[in-house]
């Protein structure tokens, strides 16, 4: 895995376990991630992320001013079994 600390954000980074902000050059690893970069990575758009966001469909955490959807807890739950993520799933998070 690739990773680049940065004293400076980017439009598009995440954080490691320390807390340094960091870009996942491989979003496999990365803990969390923007909702741009979901959407892309899904094929949908960037308010379809927002929408599971919003109604818990997705798990997602809030740092600072922004919103990043919890790439950590998606591997997690799919690891356990999880396969089907529908609204609500996230809402007490």
């Amino acid at each position: 895995m690739t990773t680049q600390h940065l004293n400076e954000p980017p439009f598009d980074v995440s954080f490691d376990v320390d807390g340094k902000r960091v870009i996942y050059l491989d979003c496999r690893n990365a803990l969390t991630c923007s909702k741009e970069t979901f959407a892309a990575m899904n094929g949908v758009s960037t308010d379809t992320v927002i929408a599971w966001m919003q109604s818990g469909t997705i798990p997602s955490v809030k740092m600072g001013r922004p919103r990043f959807v919890h790439l950590a807890q998606i591997r997690t739950d799919l690891a356990k079994g999880k396969t089907i993520f529908a609204q609500g799933d996230y809402v007490d998070e």
